[in-house]
C-alpha cells in the first residue's frame, strides 16, 4: 500500500493508564497551533502544526525531544475528538432538560389560558 502504518496492537503495548479526552481536549485548545515552515524549505512551502516542545509540555509523551511522532499526534487527536464529543453529549442532556421543562411550562401555561378563556366565556 501507499499509507504509512504503525505497530500498535494490544499485545505490543504494556503500562496502560486511562486518560480524561476532556482534558486532552482542553489542553489541545490551548496549545498554539501556527503556520511556519522549515529553515532548510524555502519559504513559500507552509506547514501547520504545534511545536515539539508544546506538545511535550502539555502530553509528556514521546521519545525523541524536537519532534512529534505520529502515533502520539494520532492519539491526542482521537482522544481530543472523544472529549469534544463528551462535551456536546453532556451540552446535549442539558438542552433535554431544559427543553422538557419549558415544555412542562408552556403545557401549564396553556391550560391557564383554556381554563381563563372557559371562564370568560
Amino acid at each position: 500500500g501507499s499509507a504509512w502504518s504503525a505497530v500498535s496492537a494490544r499485545a505490543t503495548k504494556e503500562n496502560f493508564s486511562a486518560i480524561d479526552p476532556v482534558a486532552v481536549l482542553e489542553k489541545v485548545a490551548a496549545m498554539p497551533i501556527e503556520e511556519w515552515n522549515y529553515k532548510a524549505q524555502d519559504d513559500s512551502i507552509r506547514h501547520i502544526g504545534p511545536m515539539a516542545e508544546d506538545f511535550r509540555d502539555a502530553f509528556q509523551v514521546g521519545d525523541f525531544v524536537g519532534r512529534i511522532t505520529s502515533t502520539d499526534a494520532d492519539g491526542v487527536a482521537l482522544a481530543a475528538i472523544q472529549g469534544l464529543n463528551q462535551k456536546l453529549e453532556e451540552k446535549q442532556a442539558e438542552i433535554d432538560a431544559l427543553k422538557q421543562n419549558f415544555d412542562a411550562q408552556i403545557g401549564a401555561l396553556e391550560a391557564r389560558l383554556a381554563a381563563m378563556e372557559s371562564a370568560i366565556k
